[in-house]
């Protein structure tokens, strides 16, 4: 079994977004911004899968063989972090929050009412992140450096994002793509749990590109696991054409045998792929 982190790295548009994981998850609708600055997004999740097909994948940062704690807390280099969460669950609220707020949560165009809690908790190292990064009810939306205070300018970004979703949705809807200039006006990036297809995947936003791509690299290869470059976030890609991909310039860099197995179905394209070489 092939333990695998995907991971992409390309600009990103509040404007136009794109799509998120197609019947899982979509964005708010945003409000429609004057100038829509380009920002930049990472993507990581996760696969394991038997050889270069990925027929047989399971898809999430959870099936990598490492947790997205250990993640997220290599891609941030240790930092805190204040973990936020919009319409929470009453009964589901983590110990030593340093804001939870109670309220009615219109559903169903008003026909009900349900109550929910909005909460900060500010964390440091993966073990204290993990249980929060997950689809179990005290998971947080995301995350953002913790500065050491909470300040009105930050949570008003904060609720801009967030406070106009449904949670409860399926598709679920959680982030407003176009609130995300003026919360980075407050902080250097932002941590979205996006969905993948088993599991949750991490998006990180930011005004200036991020270098992740070793962190991954050596995270990975500390795990036993395979780094495998997206050119497009690995949530709405295949995992096979990326392992084809990664194959090509694998051999090209003269390096040892490919970990992954062929798989029968790949074999035409490889074919192929040598042709044209």
């Amino acid at each position: 079994m092939i333990h695998a982190i995907g991971f992409s790295v390309t600009s990103f548009d509040p404007s136009n977004p794109g799509r998120l994981c197609r019947g899982r998850e979509r964005w708010i609708d945003g409000f429609p911004l004057e100038s829509s600055p380009q920002l930049h997004r990472v993507v990581v999740s996760g696969a394991r899968f038997t050889d270069d097909t990925a027929r047989d994948a399971r898809r999430g940062l959870r099936f990598s063989g490492i947790s997205a704690g250990l993640v997220l807390d290599a891609l941030v280099n240790g930092s805190p972090l204040l973990a936020f969460c919009e319409q929470g669950h009453p009964l589901a609220v983590p110990d030593h929050c340093i804001l939870t707020e109670h309220y009615l949560q219109p559903r169903q165009g008003g026909q009900r009412m349900d109550p929910c809690v909005r909460w900060r908790l500010a964390l440091q190292g993966w073990e204290a992140i993990d249980p929060h990064i997950s689809l179990q009810p005290q998971a947080a939306d995301g995350f953002v450096p913790w500065k050491g205070a909470l300040d009105d300018d930050l949570e008003e970004a904060l609720f801009l994002l967030t406070g106009y979703g449904e949670r409860l949705d399926f598709p679920v809807q959680r982030f407003q793509p176009t609130a995300l200039p003026q919360l980075l006006e407050h902080v250097p990036f932002v941590v979205c749990i996006h969905l993948d297809k088993h599991a949750p995947a991490l998006g990180i936003y930011s005004r200036e590109p991020l270098p992740v791509a070793q962190a991954i690299s050596q995270l990975a290869q500390a795990h036993g696991a395979l780094a495998v470059p997206f050119s497009i976030p690995p949530m709405l890609a295949r995992w096979d054409r990326a392992l084809f991909e990664l194959r090509m310039s694998w051999r090209r860099g003269g390096n040892q045998e490919f970990p992954v197995p062929p798989g029968e179905s790949g074999a035409a394209l490889r074919r192929e792929a040598a042709r044209e070489e």
